[in-house]
């Protein structure tokens, strides 16, 4: 990791303030911040010193942004972000977008499926009302996140992600989610809202995580697991469902001997349905 550090030139972004850059009155920027052509700083926006805000990037208002952030054209902050300091943010990204939060006036179909896991016999069409984000998100130290990741704003309490956590592209996390210290978000990742995740987690690619879970420290999960139930801490879970990795991977194996323990028992209720003749 020193060595590419070393031998990496960077993406030759602008020193200084470019004059299309439009920044509000208000906001504060530290020593040596960069901004670059056609970003949008909003009032009351704090960055920290020695940070880059590349072309066609937005920060909304009452942001903060701590020292040394990267944040490459089009990135796209909402307001009310807190931000620690190192963060990087890839091409498209976004953080504070409003969380997927509408509801019905009486129990939707979704609800009436999941409770009787299928019957929505009774269901009515019901137009979906708006429940509005007033949370924002607090992102530790070391956070970066990959092209055209979405971190949602909170309902009424902040989304949380800890220190040192790393999101690959195209990773959503959901409204009030809580991720620990050091996680590893892989890519298509997506945790649906109010679940917690603990430190030092590994999500593997298209991992899902249902709303309102509970996942462990250390916990790792395979590529494409869906994880519809708590895990506790250190297990390695595969699957849909997710469960055990090796009993994932023993009944996998299981069912592909399920062709040949199929014609096995067509074989013997052909052997009893007719006797031989000769005894």
């Amino acid at each position: 990791s020193g060595l590419s550090a070393m031998m990496d030139a960077g993406a030759g972004y602008g020193v200084g303030i470019h004059p299309t850059a439009v920044i509000d009155p208000t906001a504060t920027l530290a020593e040596g911040v960069s901004v670059d052509p056609f970003a949008v700083i909003g009032a009351d926006e704090v960055i920290g010193a020695g940070s880059v805000i590349g072309a066609q990037v937005f920060v909304g208002r009452g942001t903060r942004i701590g020292q040394g952030a990267l944040l490459h054209p089009g990135v796209r902050i909402g307001h009310d972000v807190t931000i620690g300091d190192r963060f990087i943010a890839h091409f498209g990204a976004t953080v504070g977008a409003d969380g997927f939060s509408f509801v019905t006036p009486e129990p939707s179909a979704a609800e009436k499926v999941r409770e009787t896991l299928g019957d929505q016999a009774g269901a009515m069409a019901q137009s979906y009302a708006r429940i509005h984000s007033l949370g924002g998100v607090t992102i530790g130290d070391d956070v970066e996140l990959g092209a055209n990741s979405c971190i949602d704003r909170g309902t009424v309490r902040a989304t949380q992600i800890g220190n040192g956590c790393k999101f690959d592209n195209l990773a959503q996390i959901g409204h009030n989610v809580v991720i620990g210290n050091d996680c590893l978000i892989c890519a298509q990742v997506g945790i649906a809202g109010s679940s917690r995740i603990g430190n030092n987690v590994v999500l593997g690619g298209q991992t899902g995580v249902s709303d309102n879970l509970f996942i462990g420290d250390n916990v790792i999960t395979g590529g494409a697991t869906k994880v519809l139930s708590n895990v506790p801490a250190g297990r390695v879970m595969l699957g849909y469902p997710a469960m055990k990795m090796d009993t994932q991977l023993d009944l996998y194996r299981q069912l592909r001997r399920l062709p040949r323990l199929i014609a096995d028992v067509a074989a013997l209720k052909k052997s009893v349905s007719k006797p031989d003749s000769s005894d």
